[in-house]
Protein backbone atom coordinates (compact mmCIF):
# COMPACT_ATOMS: atom_id res chain seq x y z
CA UNK A 1 0.00 0.00 0.00
CA UNK A 2 1.34 3.36 -0.67
CA UNK A 3 1.53 5.93 1.78
CA UNK A 4 1.05 9.43 1.70
CA UNK A 5 -0.42 8.81 -1.67
CA UNK A 6 -2.04 12.40 -2.26
CA UNK A 7 1.23 14.01 -2.09
CA UNK A 8 3.44 11.25 -3.95
CA UNK A 9 1.10 11.74 -6.98
CA UNK A 10 1.07 15.69 -6.66
CA UNK A 11 5.10 15.03 -7.29
CA UNK A 12 4.79 12.38 -10.04
CA UNK A 13 2.23 14.79 -11.90
CA UNK A 14 5.05 17.81 -11.40
CA UNK A 15 7.58 15.25 -12.69
CA UNK A 16 6.00 14.50 -15.88
CA UNK A 17 4.57 17.83 -16.24
CA UNK A 18 8.42 19.22 -16.08
CA UNK A 19 9.85 16.51 -18.06
CA UNK A 20 11.36 14.43 -14.67
CA UNK A 21 11.08 10.57 -14.62
CA UNK A 22 9.61 9.48 -11.93
CA UNK A 23 10.39 6.62 -9.31
CA UNK A 24 8.00 5.75 -6.73
CA UNK A 25 8.97 4.41 -3.20
CA UNK A 26 12.64 3.96 -4.74
CA UNK A 27 14.42 1.15 -2.18
CA UNK A 28 17.74 2.77 -0.87
CA UNK A 29 20.32 0.09 -0.25
CA UNK A 30 24.21 -0.08 1.50
CA UNK A 31 25.63 -1.96 -0.81
CA UNK A 32 28.67 -2.49 1.21
CA UNK A 33 27.15 -4.19 4.07
CA UNK A 34 28.93 -6.78 5.62
CA UNK A 35 26.35 -9.08 5.96
CA UNK A 36 25.12 -11.89 3.14
CA UNK A 37 22.50 -9.13 0.87
CA UNK A 38 22.77 -5.22 1.25
CA UNK A 39 20.28 -3.88 3.78
CA UNK A 40 17.60 -1.64 2.32
CA UNK A 41 17.79 1.39 5.08
CA UNK A 42 14.97 3.49 3.91
CA UNK A 43 12.77 4.93 0.16
CA UNK A 44 12.83 8.14 -0.99
CA UNK A 45 9.03 8.79 -1.18
CA UNK A 46 9.80 9.64 -5.11
CA UNK A 47 12.85 10.20 -7.05
CA UNK A 48 13.06 12.60 -10.16
CA UNK A 49 15.47 11.99 -12.89
CA UNK A 50 16.18 14.58 -15.08
CA UNK A 51 17.83 12.50 -18.32
CA UNK A 52 21.22 13.99 -19.71
CA UNK A 53 20.92 16.26 -22.66
CA UNK A 54 23.78 18.87 -23.00
CA UNK A 55 23.59 19.09 -19.53
CA UNK A 56 24.30 15.97 -16.55
CA UNK A 57 21.88 13.60 -15.90
CA UNK A 58 20.46 15.03 -12.74
CA UNK A 59 18.53 13.24 -9.67
CA UNK A 60 15.77 14.92 -7.14
CA UNK A 61 14.63 13.33 -4.18
CA UNK A 62 11.43 14.59 -3.46
CA UNK A 63 9.99 13.30 0.57
CA UNK A 64 6.10 13.71 1.24
CA UNK A 65 4.95 13.67 4.72
CA UNK A 66 1.63 14.39 5.80
CA UNK A 67 1.63 13.57 9.67
CA UNK A 68 2.85 16.69 11.98
CA UNK A 69 6.85 17.10 11.75
CA UNK A 70 9.44 19.75 12.08
CA UNK A 71 10.18 21.37 8.26
CA UNK A 72 13.60 21.64 9.60
CA UNK A 73 14.33 18.18 10.90
CA UNK A 74 12.95 16.55 7.57
CA UNK A 75 14.94 19.28 5.36
CA UNK A 76 18.02 18.01 7.21
CA UNK A 77 17.07 14.53 6.54
CA UNK A 78 16.54 14.80 3.27
CA UNK A 79 20.01 16.58 2.80
CA UNK A 80 21.64 14.01 4.28
CA UNK A 81 20.03 11.34 2.32
CA UNK A 82 20.68 13.26 -1.48
CA UNK A 83 24.11 13.29 -0.11
CA UNK A 84 24.24 9.69 0.43
CA UNK A 85 22.27 8.60 -2.90
CA UNK A 86 24.55 11.29 -4.81
CA UNK A 87 21.10 13.26 -5.73
CA UNK A 88 21.71 16.78 -6.71
CA UNK A 89 18.90 18.35 -5.06
CA UNK A 90 15.97 17.92 -2.48
CA UNK A 91 12.03 18.72 -2.40
CA UNK A 92 10.16 18.13 1.20
CA UNK A 93 6.86 18.70 1.11
CA UNK A 94 4.62 18.90 4.25
CA UNK A 95 1.12 18.64 4.91
CA UNK A 96 1.32 22.25 6.88
CA UNK A 97 2.82 25.65 6.29
CA UNK A 98 6.54 26.11 6.68
CA UNK A 99 8.11 28.63 8.71
CA UNK A 100 9.76 31.51 6.61
CA UNK A 101 12.91 30.66 9.31
CA UNK A 102 12.66 26.99 7.87
CA UNK A 103 12.53 27.30 4.52
CA UNK A 104 15.17 29.96 4.82
CA UNK A 105 17.51 27.46 6.59
CA UNK A 106 16.58 24.62 4.17
CA UNK A 107 17.47 26.48 1.14
CA UNK A 108 21.02 27.22 2.38
CA UNK A 109 21.50 23.52 2.56
CA UNK A 110 20.30 22.44 -0.95
CA UNK A 111 16.71 21.72 0.27
CA UNK A 112 13.30 23.47 -0.80
CA UNK A 113 10.56 23.13 2.05
CA UNK A 114 6.65 23.39 0.61
CA UNK A 115 3.94 22.89 2.20
CA UNK A 116 1.07 21.18 -0.10
CA UNK A 117 -0.75 24.43 -0.99
CA UNK A 118 2.42 26.40 -1.99
CA UNK A 119 4.13 23.39 -3.57
CA UNK A 120 0.87 22.91 -5.70
CA UNK A 121 1.51 27.01 -6.77
CA UNK A 122 4.96 26.29 -7.62
CA UNK A 123 4.33 23.22 -9.57
CA UNK A 124 1.51 25.22 -11.66
CA UNK A 125 3.86 28.24 -12.60
CA UNK A 126 6.44 25.70 -13.62
CA UNK A 127 4.36 24.04 -16.21
CA UNK A 128 0.43 24.41 -16.69
CA UNK A 129 -0.05 21.07 -17.43
CA UNK A 130 0.40 20.33 -14.07
CA UNK A 131 -3.04 21.19 -13.56
CA UNK A 132 -4.32 18.41 -15.72
CA UNK A 133 -4.52 14.68 -16.57
CA UNK A 134 -1.19 14.43 -18.03
CA UNK A 135 0.22 11.00 -18.09
CA UNK A 136 -0.30 7.28 -17.48
CA UNK A 137 2.26 7.17 -15.32
CA UNK A 138 0.17 9.60 -12.62
CA UNK A 139 -2.51 6.50 -12.03
CA UNK A 140 -2.43 5.05 -8.86
CA UNK A 141 -4.09 1.99 -9.69
CA UNK A 142 -1.04 1.39 -12.48
CA UNK A 143 1.95 1.47 -10.04
CA UNK A 144 -0.10 -0.83 -7.75
CA UNK A 145 -0.17 -3.65 -10.76
CA UNK A 146 3.34 -2.78 -11.17
CA UNK A 147 4.18 -3.24 -7.57
CA UNK A 148 1.92 -6.78 -7.86
CA UNK A 149 4.12 -7.55 -10.67
CA UNK A 150 6.99 -8.73 -8.42
CA UNK A 151 4.49 -11.21 -6.12
CA UNK A 152 2.57 -12.54 -9.25
CA UNK A 153 6.34 -13.05 -11.04
CA UNK A 154 9.00 -13.97 -8.40
CA UNK A 155 11.49 -14.59 -10.99
CA UNK A 156 11.05 -11.05 -12.17
CA UNK A 157 11.18 -9.42 -8.83
CA UNK A 158 15.02 -8.92 -8.62
CA UNK A 159 14.87 -7.05 -12.26
CA UNK A 160 12.09 -4.99 -11.57
CA UNK A 161 13.65 -3.58 -8.14
CA UNK A 162 17.07 -3.07 -10.35
CA UNK A 163 14.27 -1.10 -12.50
CA UNK A 164 12.79 0.72 -9.91
CA UNK A 165 15.37 1.37 -7.17
CA UNK A 166 18.49 0.48 -7.95
CA UNK A 167 19.34 1.31 -11.33
CA UNK A 168 18.32 5.00 -11.16
CA UNK A 169 20.35 5.79 -8.10
CA UNK A 170 23.64 4.34 -10.73
CA UNK A 171 25.54 6.97 -10.68
CA UNK A 172 28.08 5.17 -13.44
CA UNK A 173 26.40 4.81 -16.90
CA UNK A 174 28.61 2.05 -18.06
CA UNK A 175 27.99 0.23 -14.67
CA UNK A 176 24.22 0.49 -15.00
CA UNK A 177 24.38 -0.61 -18.57
CA UNK A 178 26.29 -3.85 -17.80
CA UNK A 179 24.12 -4.33 -14.55
CA UNK A 180 21.06 -3.72 -16.66
CA UNK A 181 21.98 -6.57 -19.29
CA UNK A 182 23.52 -8.62 -16.24
CA UNK A 183 19.81 -8.61 -14.83
CA UNK A 184 18.02 -9.06 -17.99
CA UNK A 185 19.98 -12.56 -19.01
CA UNK A 186 18.33 -13.67 -16.02
CA UNK A 187 14.81 -13.29 -16.73
CA UNK A 188 14.91 -14.52 -20.16
CA UNK A 189 12.36 -17.31 -20.97
CA UNK A 190 10.46 -15.44 -17.95
CA UNK A 191 8.42 -13.08 -19.82
CA UNK A 192 5.71 -13.28 -22.44
CA UNK A 193 5.01 -10.86 -24.92
CA UNK A 194 1.22 -11.88 -24.81
CA UNK A 195 1.02 -10.27 -21.19
CA UNK A 196 0.49 -6.56 -20.47
CA UNK A 197 2.75 -6.79 -17.15
CA UNK A 198 5.40 -8.19 -19.00
CA UNK A 199 5.05 -5.93 -21.91
CA UNK A 200 5.63 -3.01 -19.47
CA UNK A 201 8.65 -5.00 -18.01
CA UNK A 202 10.14 -5.27 -21.49
CA UNK A 203 9.12 -0.92 -21.78
CA UNK A 204 10.88 0.24 -18.41
CA UNK A 205 13.98 -2.26 -19.15
CA UNK A 206 13.91 0.02 -22.42
CA UNK A 207 14.16 3.00 -20.84
CA UNK A 208 16.17 2.43 -18.10
CA UNK A 209 18.41 1.45 -21.28
CA UNK A 210 17.89 5.03 -22.53
CA UNK A 211 18.27 6.93 -19.55
CA UNK A 212 22.13 5.28 -18.93
CA UNK A 213 22.48 5.78 -22.69
CA UNK A 214 21.46 9.68 -22.20
CA UNK A 215 24.55 10.11 -19.82
CA UNK A 216 26.54 7.93 -21.84
CA UNK A 217 26.41 9.41 -25.02
CA UNK A 218 26.54 12.75 -23.51
CA UNK A 219 30.19 12.23 -22.10
CA UNK A 220 31.24 10.21 -25.61
CA UNK A 221 30.04 12.93 -27.69
CA UNK A 222 32.75 15.76 -25.87
CA UNK A 223 35.04 13.74 -26.83
CA UNK A 224 34.28 11.93 -29.83
CA UNK A 225 35.84 12.52 -33.46
CA UNK A 226 33.26 11.45 -35.98
CA UNK A 227 36.44 10.73 -38.08
CA UNK A 228 37.64 8.11 -36.37
CA UNK A 229 37.69 4.68 -37.68
CA UNK A 230 35.20 1.94 -36.80
CA UNK A 231 37.44 0.17 -35.60
CA UNK A 232 39.37 2.49 -32.85
CA UNK A 233 35.77 3.84 -31.74
CA UNK A 234 34.47 0.30 -31.00
CA UNK A 235 37.67 -0.40 -28.88
CA UNK A 236 37.22 2.76 -26.69
CA UNK A 237 33.89 1.86 -26.54
CA UNK A 238 34.74 -1.13 -25.43
CA UNK A 239 37.10 -0.42 -22.87
CA UNK A 240 34.98 2.60 -21.23
CA UNK A 241 32.20 0.25 -20.95
CA UNK A 242 33.98 -2.47 -19.20
CA UNK A 243 35.78 0.55 -16.89
CA UNK A 244 38.99 0.78 -18.40
CA UNK A 245 41.49 -1.44 -21.03
CA UNK A 246 43.20 -3.37 -17.44
CA UNK A 247 39.73 -4.30 -16.38
CA UNK A 248 38.80 -5.51 -19.94
CA UNK A 249 41.74 -6.96 -20.11
CA UNK A 250 41.11 -9.19 -16.84
CA UNK A 251 37.87 -10.35 -17.61
CA UNK A 252 38.87 -11.21 -21.00
CA UNK A 253 42.20 -13.41 -19.32
CA UNK A 254 39.32 -14.85 -16.53
CA UNK A 255 37.50 -15.99 -19.89
CA UNK A 256 39.90 -17.75 -21.63
CA UNK A 257 41.10 -19.65 -18.16
CA UNK A 258 37.72 -20.99 -18.33
CA UNK A 259 37.71 -21.91 -21.25
CA UNK A 260 40.85 -24.09 -21.17
CA UNK A 261 39.77 -25.87 -18.48
CA UNK A 262 36.59 -27.06 -20.43
CA UNK A 263 38.53 -27.40 -23.35
CA UNK A 264 36.73 -24.62 -25.24
CA UNK A 265 37.30 -22.04 -27.98
CA UNK A 266 37.96 -18.79 -25.22
CA UNK A 267 36.32 -16.31 -28.20
CA UNK A 268 36.67 -12.82 -27.37
CA UNK A 269 34.87 -11.14 -24.12
CA UNK A 270 31.91 -8.82 -25.24
CA UNK A 271 29.05 -7.57 -23.36
CA UNK A 272 25.81 -9.33 -25.05
CA UNK A 273 24.94 -8.02 -28.30
CA UNK A 274 27.99 -6.21 -28.45
CA UNK A 275 27.58 -5.63 -32.27
CA UNK A 276 24.58 -4.39 -31.96
CA UNK A 277 25.18 -2.28 -29.22
CA UNK A 278 27.82 -0.73 -31.18
CA UNK A 279 25.28 0.28 -33.88
CA UNK A 280 22.87 1.66 -31.38
CA UNK A 281 25.16 3.78 -30.03
CA UNK A 282 26.82 5.20 -33.27
CA UNK A 283 23.30 6.02 -33.71
CA UNK A 284 22.54 7.85 -31.02
CA UNK A 285 25.53 10.15 -31.28
CA UNK A 286 23.77 11.18 -34.28
CA UNK A 287 21.76 13.12 -31.93
CA UNK A 288 23.28 13.39 -28.59
CA UNK A 289 21.41 15.97 -26.80
CA UNK A 290 17.92 14.04 -27.74
CA UNK A 291 18.15 10.47 -26.67
CA UNK A 292 17.08 11.62 -22.97
CA UNK A 293 13.63 12.93 -24.80
CA UNK A 294 12.75 9.10 -24.89
CA UNK A 295 12.86 8.73 -21.82
CA UNK A 296 9.45 10.19 -20.44
CA UNK A 297 7.51 8.96 -23.13
CA UNK A 298 8.84 5.02 -23.03
CA UNK A 299 7.83 5.33 -19.28
CA UNK A 300 4.27 6.33 -20.44
CA UNK A 301 3.96 3.61 -23.16
CA UNK A 302 4.76 0.71 -19.95
CA UNK A 303 2.41 2.39 -18.01
CA UNK A 304 -0.28 2.51 -20.58
CA UNK A 305 0.02 -1.50 -21.06
CA UNK A 306 -0.82 -1.79 -17.32
CA UNK A 307 -4.01 1.12 -17.46
CA UNK A 308 -7.35 1.47 -18.91
CA UNK A 309 -7.09 2.73 -22.13
CA UNK A 310 -7.79 6.73 -22.07
CA UNK A 311 -7.99 8.61 -25.36
CA UNK A 312 -6.78 12.05 -23.84
CA UNK A 313 -4.25 10.46 -21.89
CA UNK A 314 -2.95 8.65 -25.46
CA UNK A 315 -3.50 12.19 -27.08
CA UNK A 316 -0.73 13.69 -25.02
CA UNK A 317 1.48 10.53 -25.34
CA UNK A 318 1.31 10.72 -28.94
CA UNK A 319 2.80 14.24 -28.36
CA UNK A 320 5.57 13.50 -26.43
CA UNK A 321 6.06 10.64 -29.03
CA UNK A 322 6.40 13.79 -31.83
CA UNK A 323 8.20 15.92 -29.58
CA UNK A 324 11.13 15.54 -32.11
CA UNK A 325 12.00 13.16 -34.99
CA UNK A 326 14.09 10.85 -32.64
CA UNK A 327 11.72 9.65 -30.29
CA UNK A 328 10.26 7.12 -32.11
CA UNK A 329 13.94 5.74 -33.66
CA UNK A 330 15.54 5.88 -30.37
CA UNK A 331 12.79 4.10 -28.39
CA UNK A 332 13.12 1.57 -31.50
CA UNK A 333 16.52 1.21 -31.02
CA UNK A 334 16.64 0.79 -27.59
CA UNK A 335 13.96 -2.12 -28.20
CA UNK A 336 16.49 -3.49 -30.66
CA UNK A 337 19.47 -3.75 -28.36
CA UNK A 338 17.47 -5.05 -25.58
CA UNK A 339 16.30 -8.22 -27.42
CA UNK A 340 19.49 -8.32 -29.18
CA UNK A 341 21.59 -8.60 -25.52
CA UNK A 342 18.90 -11.20 -24.49
CA UNK A 343 16.79 -14.42 -25.62
CA UNK A 344 13.37 -12.43 -25.37
CA UNK A 345 10.84 -12.96 -28.13
CA UNK A 346 11.13 -10.17 -31.17
CA UNK A 347 7.25 -10.11 -30.77
CA UNK A 348 8.26 -7.81 -27.71
CA UNK A 349 9.40 -4.89 -30.66
CA UNK A 350 7.00 -6.01 -33.03
CA UNK A 351 4.15 -4.99 -30.26
CA UNK A 352 5.90 -1.55 -29.53
CA UNK A 353 5.75 -0.81 -33.12
CA UNK A 354 2.19 -1.79 -33.13
CA UNK A 355 1.34 0.83 -30.44
CA UNK A 356 3.11 3.18 -32.24
CA UNK A 357 1.77 3.19 -34.83
CA UNK A 358 -1.77 3.19 -33.23
CA UNK A 359 -0.58 6.18 -31.33
CA UNK A 360 0.86 7.92 -34.13
CA UNK A 361 -2.75 8.39 -35.70
CA UNK A 362 -4.34 9.82 -32.34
Amino acid sequence: MIKDTAQKFKVIRYCVATGLVPFLEALVVYSADTGPTPSEITDVDVLGVRPADSAPLKRIIFDCKTLKTSAINRALWARGLASFILADEAFVILSKSVPEAHRLAGSQIGVRLFSEEIFDAYAQSANPSYSVPNSYIERPAAWETLYDIGSRYPALKKHLNLLQSSGPQITDPAYGIRSLVASLKKIEGEIDPEKPEHRAVFLLTCMQLLLFFSELVRIFHNVFDPATKREQFELTLRYYIWGGRENYDIRQRLKEAAAVSRGADPGVFELPGWDTFVEVFRSLLDAPTLVGSTCLPTQDLAFREISVIDQSLDKRLATRLSGNSRVRQFIGLAAQYVISASRLPRDFRARLNQTLAELASE
